[in-house]
C-alpha cells in the first residue's frame, strides 16, 4: 500500500501552494522524492519550520515520514 502512496504526485498531500512551488522548483514532484529528504534538505529549499512541519504531518498521515521512515498503521 505504501508503494502506491510514494509513487503519487506531491500535490496529493494537499500542501499549501507556496510549499508545492518550492518543492517543484527543486524538482521534487513525487512523494517518493520528498520521502527521501531530511529536514535539513528542506531547510536548504528555503522552507520555514512551519512549512516543514506541515509536510511532516501530511506524510505521517500516510504512514511515512522524512528520511525514509515508515510507520505501522494499526
Amino acid at each position: 500500500m505504501r508503494s502506491i502512496i510514494i509513487n503519487k504526485n506531491v500535490s496529493e498531500l494537499e500542501l499549501d501552494a507556496d510549499i508545492l512551488e518550492k518543492l517543484h522548483s527543486k524538482k521534487v514532484y513525487i512523494i517518493k522524492d520528498l520521502w527521501k529528504l531530511t529536514r535539513m534538505d528542506l531547510k536548504e529549499f528555503d522552507l520555514s519550520d512551519v512549512q516543514i512541519n506541515q509536510i511532516i504531518i501530511k506524510l505521517q498521515l500516510c504512514g511515512i515520514d522524512l528520511n525514509k521512515r515508515v510507520y505501522n498503521k494499526n
